[in-house]
């Protein structure tokens, strides 16, 4: 080869090298196209992701509704898609058996169809329903105006409601509608390609029927308070205006009773002035009453004789007059009533009436609509502190209500706790006194005991008696007193006769401790001593007893 080969050889080199090296600057600087492309792939995931963001804090508002209009069009959609799922597996079980997994499938959607049945034709049942009003209320009496005004507050209530479900699903249409808008944007955005559109354009026509069953809704709804908003105005001007009138009426009707009022009010004075005779001006003072009365009755009449339904309410009213006239009478026989009803005191009981310092026991022996006639029997009050005994008292009925009343023989008790108490001295055997005067009450109070135990045992029906209550066996007890041990034994004695029982167990145990050498009675004494001089008495004593009593 020549040197010029060479040479020429050489040069092609260098030029390919040269070539090469500028072929690869050139890869590595960026044309307009690929920076365009970059630019359009970064501006494409910024929008998306914009939507996405949206798309999340929508439906996180969504949820925060807690909308009722949402939550029944989710169980009708719920309803609709359990149902199709039914049919599809029914006709995979025409071609051939179903597997196990999918029949217990099948079974389990048509139990959750079931429990949706009332979504299968209308999605929000009775929110668009027009609600249903009771007849409303046709005034005749004073009484009847809280009646109206309940009936008025039930109206608003119902409007109040419907008013909310409205403003509910107008906030909810306003989010879906946002969603909407976002996913159709996100449908026709050029930038973002069809496979990445697949699942917005599904979500769109989901929306899309939603915001269509929700609109549809909302006209309903709109037509329904509309009309129910007509009825119900139209209901409440004439419950106001009937309540303006049954007002006016009151007025009158309250103008004539407190007019005839006032003016038995003057004559009663004129007849206290001019009336020297009290009895007479008493006697003339309640003829004014009962003309008073009978003016109020008439007036009351007049006003509502045409509404023989409410004859309650006059009777309530002429109540009222008699009560202010006749307090006391009238009490005495509200008194009678509660009695009778009652049946807290019957003829025949044992009771016990305090009035003031006053007590008094003795047997019904009349309940009259004014009074309690009792019999003074011979009882121990009588001893310790009336001193006397025999007389007939007479008990106003109204001391029902003001005084204490005590029945000793109510319903099935004819018995009652009755004690004997007897002062020993301290160096008395006590354990042995308690004991003779256990025994000696128990002996004499046996027939007793056991009546009051059966009697107790009937009375549990009625009420709830402690388990303390039902013991009624002989009690003793013992207390220390200033002039010794006062020994005190309880038992069951007869209601009606208390006294023989008592003196036949006091007397006893009194004798029995007399025989006794370790007990001895304790009762005041003044012992005599003639001093000498040391002044210990060693002369004889003379003991003088005296009962203070």
């Amino acid at each position: 080869m020549s040197l010029h080969s060479v040479r020429i050889v050489y040069f092609i080199f260098f030029i390919l090298c040269g070539l090469n090296a500028f072929a690869t600057q050139a890869d590595s600087i960026p044309t307009q196209d690929s920076i365009e492309s970059k630019n359009f792939v970064a501006t494409k995931n910024t929008t998306l992701q914009s939507y996405i963001e949206q798309l999340k804090q929508l439906d996180m508002a969504l949820h925060k509704t807690e909308s009722i209009w949402l939550k029944r069009y989710e169980n009708f959609k719920s309803y609709h898609d359990i149902s199709n799922e039914i049919t599809d597996l029914e006709k995979e079980a025409l071609l051939a058996p179903l597997e196990a997994q999918k029949t217990h499938r099948l079974v389990t959607l048509k139990k959750q169809q079931n429990l949706l049945e009332q979504y299968r034709t209308k999605p929000f049942g009775e929110l668009l329903d027009k609600p249903m009003l009771e007849a409303a209320p046709t005034l005749t009496n004073p009484f009847e105006i809280f009646s109206a005004f309940s009936y008025i507050k039930h109206i608003s209530s119902i409007k109040a409601n419907m008013q909310h479900n409205q403003q509910d699903l107008d906030k909810l249409l306003t989010i879906i509608d946002k969603k909407s808008t976002i996913l159709n944007e996100i449908t026709q955005n050029t930038k973002i390609s069809n496979t990445e559109k697949k699942p917005y354009k599904d979500a769109l026509a989901i929306t899309q029927e939603q915001n269509l069953e929700l609109q549809s809704a909302r006209n309903i709804l709109e037509t329904t308070i509309d009309v129910f908003n007509k009825d119900a105005d139209e209901i409440e001007a004439n419950l106001e205006y009937q309540i303006k009138n049954q007002i006016l009426k009151l007025i009158y009707i309250g103008i004539g009773i407190l007019l005839s009022i006032v003016i038995a009010f003057f004559l009663k004075l004129i007849a206290k002035r001019y009336i020297e005779h009290h009895e007479r001006a008493y006697t003339t003072s309640k003829v004014i009453n009962v003309f008073n009365i009978t003016i109020i009755f008439l007036i009351l009449l007049f006003a509502y004789i045409d509404n023989a339904t409410y004859a309650v309410a006059m009777v309530g009213f002429a109540s009222a007059g008699v009560a202010i006239a006749m307090k006391d009478m009238f009490m005495s026989t509200l008194g009678w009533l509660v009695i009778v009803v009652g049946g807290s005191i019957h003829v025949g009981d044992r009771i016990r009436v305090k009035k003031e310092n006053e007590v008094f026991i003795g047997d019904v022996l009349d309940i009259s609509m004014l009074r309690i006639t009792i019999y003074d029997d011979i009882t121990q009050t009588s001893y310790r502190e009336n001193h006397r005994a025999g007389r007939l008292i007479f008990i106003p009925n109204n001391y029902i209500f003001t005084n204490l009343i005590s029945n000793y023989t109510y319903g099935d008790l004819k018995n009652i706790w009755d004690s004997v108490s007897v002062c020993i001295t301290f160096d008395s055997n006590i354990t042995k006194a308690k004991k003779i005067a256990l025994e000696v009450a128990s002996t004499h109070a046996k027939l007793y005991t056991e009546q009051t135990r059966s009697q107790m045992q009937r009375m549990r029906d009625r009420f709830a008696l402690a388990h303390s209550a039902l013991n009624v066996d002989p009690r003793v007890f013992n207390f220390v007193k200033e002039n010794g041990m006062d020994i005190s034994v309880w038992f069951q004695n007869y209601a009606y006769g208390t006294l023989k029982l008592k003196s036949v167990i006091a007397q006893e145990i009194v004798e029995k401790f007399l025989n006794e050498d370790d007990i001895h009675i304790a009762y005041p004494i003044t012992r005599i001593v003639y001093e000498k001089a040391n002044g210990l008495g060693e002369a004889q004593d003379t003991l003088t007893r005296f009962n203070p009593h």
